[in-house]
């Protein structure tokens, strides 16, 4: 166990490998198509055999954040936009500007 009390290797590595000059540097490793710190490896050449619950859970959990995160960062910007424009009406800049780019009608210049 390492010093902080968790062993996060996971199960496809192999311990005490011998037979190599450096046996903690590939062969140890050989059984892992790949992995992550605290959390089970899949097998090799497969595309999700062997593939942990653990994965799919972070996966999801990961998109589903990213999602929430880009829907309230699209809601802070519309919030802020529709200040400003409200702003600017009010302060009059909007008629300004369309009064010095020859702007008639609406705001698609009709």
């Amino acid at each position: 166990m390492p010093a902080g009390g968790w062993d996060s290797t996971p199960p496809c590595v192999q311990h005490g490998v011998t037979g190599t000059p450096y046996p903690n540097v590939y062969p140890a490793y050989e059984k892992c198509a790949d992995f992550f710190t605290f959390g089970p490896g899949s097998t090799i050449n497969t595309m999700t055999d062997g593939v942990s619950t653990s994965y799919w859970i972070l996966t999801a959990l990961g998109f589903t954040v990213m999602c929430i995160a880009l829907v309230a960062w699209v809601v802070s910007e519309d919030r802020k936009l529709k200040r400003q424009s409200a702003y600017l009406i009010k302060a009059g800049v909007a008629k300004t500007v369309h009064e010095e780019l020859g702007v008639t009608g609406g705001s698609r210049g009709t």
